[in-house]
């Protein structure tokens, strides 16, 4: 078997998407993969045996000039210290909240229609790497679904797709040019679905939804965590510092601030000093002082591989948020962070606050491996609760971990998926 890893994300330590990857194929051996993948940066894993990279700003130049895009990654280019962005300067670009304007969304795919991405350079490496089988990871970009589309159709192999974020059961926006995005983009996914033998995704919301409306096996597998937790149990130990590391978009950055207020009331009612550290790569100015403006956050510099998982383990109580207006649960109704398995898995208590209506709190909830707040109304008796009960924190370390071994092992995760892709090119 040789999967053809299909999606924006390389595979690395350094990205959600790209630590869920690693995850999925740990039980597989190198030769059994490679990866074609859009964002400007670099393994640095070898994870899989190749890797073919063709990007934005490639296929754009490919419309005024003669180069046609994409290319091999030569293995100098893997390495450990990666960061998000090959060049800095492409920071700004990619985190343009206008990027999600439909528009620019359409634009985009229409860029990708002419460039001519599809050309002798990478059918010579898919001559040589010879895949069997295709794993999708699709997102709001149509052309990533094109590419999978062509291949398969091309080279005569299966697809599996791999749900982890939610774009097809979304409300449609308000504007024309939104809602004909999304009409051209549901399309463009019964067109690959309908093209598919399996579907994988992220949680079991996810997998009643796209089971009910595609006929075809619907698995879950969420995202696993081969973190050790630390011999020495401090769980007991009450707690005066909270750590949340990630994402503080989609307002999840309203939810932190919300969380440093109360901390910063707790520590005057009860005479201590409390702070909440916040692991992260935002820059943006704005987001930040609403953050740091309660006068208890710490922005802390992001971190990865042995670095993070040693300030992880070592942490006094995890946070995970997610935001409470409409349009941000729409978009994260069906998610779970890639933080959560590692969370559950660090023998560290977490705390967590969010809509019931999101999966990640959900999932949280229906295993009982976390401190839940739904609402602020009931945010600072909860957050005191996860800061001083020794008993609790316990207990919550306990089924953080009995959920972790039973949802988020990577090896298990990562043998099934292997035996499901071996089954489906069986079919």
């Amino acid at each position: 078997m040789k999967v053809l890893i299909v999606s924006h994300n390389p595979c690395c330590t350094y990205n959600g998407m790209g630590k869920t990857f690693v995850s999925l194929f740990s039980n597989f051996d190198r030769e059994e993969l490679c990866q074609l993948y859009i964002y400007p940066s670099y393994p640095d894993l070898n994870t899989c045996s190749s890797y073919y990279r063709v990007t934005d700003k490639e296929v754009l130049k490919s419309l005024y000039t003669p180069n046609r895009p994409g290319a091999e990654v030569q293995s100098e280019r893997i390495h450990d210290g990666q960061s998000y962005y090959e060049d800095g300067k492409d920071e700004a670009l990619y985190r343009n909240r206008k990027n999600k304007a439909p528009l620019r969304r359409m634009g985009r795919d229409l860029i990708w229609g002419l460039s001519g991405w599809d050309n002798a350079k990478l059918e010579d490496w898919l001559d040589r790497e010879a895949p069997t089988c295709i794993f999708v990871a699709p997102g709001p970009a149509m052309f990533l679904y094109n590419i999978a589309l062509k291949i398969s159709k091309t080279r005569g192999i299966p697809i599996a797709v791999y749900i982890c974020d939610e774009y097809y059961f979304v409300k449609p926006p308000h504007s024309l040019t939104g809602k004909l995005q999304l009409a051209l983009l549901r399309r463009k996914m019964n067109k690959l679905m309908n093209r598919s033998r399996l579907i994988i995704t992220i949680c079991r919301e996810l997998k009643d939804a796209y089971g009910t409306r595609f006929s075809m096996p619907v698995h879950v597998l969420m995202t696993g965590s081969e973190i050790i937790p630390l011999a020495e149990k401090r769980a007991a130990m009450p707690a005066q510092t909270v750590s949340y590391f990630g994402n503080v978009r989609n307002n999840r950055f309203v939810s932190l601030a919300e969380i440093g207020k109360t901390l910063a009331e707790l520590g005057n009612e009860c005479g201590k000093e409390y702070r909440l550290r916040v692991f992260t790569t935002e820059k943006d100015p704005v987001i930040l002082r609403t953050m740091t403006d309660t006068g208890v956050v710490d922005i802390m510099p992001f971190l990865q591989g042995k670095a993070y998982q040693e300030t992880l383990k070592n942490s006094e109580l995890l946070l995970h948020v997610e935001a409470f207006d409409p349009e941000s649960i729409d978009h994260v109704r069906h998610s779970v962070s890639t933080k959560i398995a590692d969370s559950l898995n660090s023998g560290v208590p977490l705390m967590a606050y969010g809509p019931k209506e999101v999966s990640s709190i959900r999932h949280l909830i229906r295993n009982e491996c976390a401190f839940t707040a739904t609402g602020a109304d009931e945010l600072k008796r909860v957050l005191l609760r996860a800061l001083t009960d020794g008993e609790a924190r316990k207990v919550c370390v306990q089924k953080a971990l009995e959920t972790a071994a039973r949802c988020h092992s990577s090896k298990r995760n990562s043998r099934i998926l292997h035996e499901l892709l071996l089954e489906m090119q069986g079919q």
